[in-house]
């Protein structure tokens, strides 16, 4: 029986990359959609010099899939990674060999990410992790995304919920769960568990994590 679970955050904790952008770059080269890509990356840099919340931000890069077949967002993601994957530098070996350390443990394995599934399945599959917390995608009766995501909404304080929910539906204590980030954003979900880990030793999340006598990878 598995008693704990270990929370991995996934971009730039388990892959070089960040996943929702690079994926996006990935699906507007796909499509042929260039000035649709420089418009919305023009206006994501004016939206973080200006402030806006990570939250909004996180909403509205969802907003660009509108209309989209989820099916068709499905294998574009695997595309995507099949060609992320020639890349040998695509993995931090650090967080990978935390995860199949766990995985010899019998824990659960759980990403947990503001990225969505059709981007994280892929990697989960390879790195052999069943259980994903992510955005929240909605979609109408015919499996088209509407651009909007449900709640939790998984980054910052919503990731700390996500988790709650997922060790209170499986009957685990935070207190006996690992969870690894790598950015000041993750701290609340860093917090909840017994056993945080920051990934990266030279960060803003490695100075917090060390005043706090966290583990650094």
């Amino acid at each position: 029986m598995q008693t704990s679970a270990a929370f991995f955050d996934v971009d730039e904790t388990l892959i070089t990359v960040k996943s929702m952008f690079d994926f996006y770059d990935f699906w507007c080269s796909e499509n042929n959609e260039y000035d649709k890509l420089e418009s919305y990356m023009t206006h994501f840099r004016s939206a973080v010099k200006n402030g806006t919340p990570r939250e909004q931000l996180n909403r509205e890069y969802y907003r660009q899939f509108s209309g989209v077949n989820y099916k068709d967002l499905e294998e574009a993601g695997e595309n995507w990674f099949r060609a992320k994957n020639l890349d040998s530098g695509l993995f931090i070996s650090s967080a990978v060999a935390a995860l199949k350390k766990h995985q010899a443990d019998k824990m659960f394995i759980v990403f947990i990410s503001g990225s969505m599934r059709p981007v994280l399945s892929p990697v989960a599959n390879y790195l052999g992790v069943t259980d994903i917390l992510c955005a929240p995608l909605e979609l109408t009766s015919e499996g088209i995304i509407t651009g909007e995501i449900g709640t939790p909404q998984t980054i910052g304080s919503g990731k700390k919920e996500a988790l709650i929910n997922f060790c209170s539906q499986k009957k685990i204590s935070t207190a006996d769960c690992y969870a690894y980030g790598d950015d000041l954003s993750d701290i609340p979900m860093l917090e909840s568990v017994g056993y945080p880990v920051c990934v990266g030793k030279h960060t803003e999340l490695a100075r917090h994590a060390i005043n706090q006598r966290w583990s650094v990878i």
